[in-house]
């Protein structure tokens, strides 16, 4: 059992340094390939910055959600929330490279709070901050959909906004559920 757990407190690590690799790739491969953008907006790349630290904040949320949760719907809505959101991290990570935005660096003591969790709140308490936290998100991705200047950051703000609304919507639907 202690080899499980070690093996599962790992997984978050080992994800964050292929996370790092593949970032590095994608500035070297941007540098190669053609030259970066310096002159992208600062309403877009603070949009960039913000938006990749909240979608590593929820992918890491998610992926101890879908081990430590006792309800299989919450399950399966991280479950659902850690593939999107891993999809959105990663285009989103293509054009910060293409753009010379730096990504914050992962913060794992969002992982390390969620693991620490109380068994028996944990499902309330991971609700309640992925409401929170995607009703943030909307905003964020509404703005930017609105007020951006640069066409590939908003045609991205557009095209993950109606997920986020959807995930936002679930969860409100499954946090009163379980009321």
């Amino acid at each position: 059992m202690g080899e499980m757990k070690t093996s599962s407190l790992l997984l978050p690590i080992r994800f964050a340094a292929a996370l790092s690799a593949a970032f590095l790739c994608l500035s070297v491969s941007a540098e190669v390939g053609r030259p970066a953008k310096s002159d992208i907006p600062h309403v877009d790349r603070s949009f960039i910055e913000k938006a990749a630290k909240a979608g590593m904040e929820e992918v890491d949320a998610a992926r101890v959600a879908t081990e430590r949760s006792s309800n299989p719907q919450v399950r399966d809505l991280a479950s659902m929330l850690l593939n999107d959101h891993e999809s959105a991290n990663a285009t989103l990570a293509t054009i910060a490279a293409a753009n010379g935005v730096s990504i914050p660096a992962r913060d794992m003591d969002t992982t390390k709070k969620w693991m620490k969790k109380d068994s028996k709140d944990f499902d309330h308490d991971y609700l309640a901050k992925t409401v929170s936290d995607h009703e943030d998100a909307v905003k964020l991705f509404q703005n930017e959909a609105k007020d951006g200047k640069d066409d590939e950051t908003v045609a991205f703000a557009r095209k993950v906004l109606p997920k986020l609304e959807h995930h936002l919507q679930m969860a409100n639907d499954l946090k009163k559920a379980l009321k």
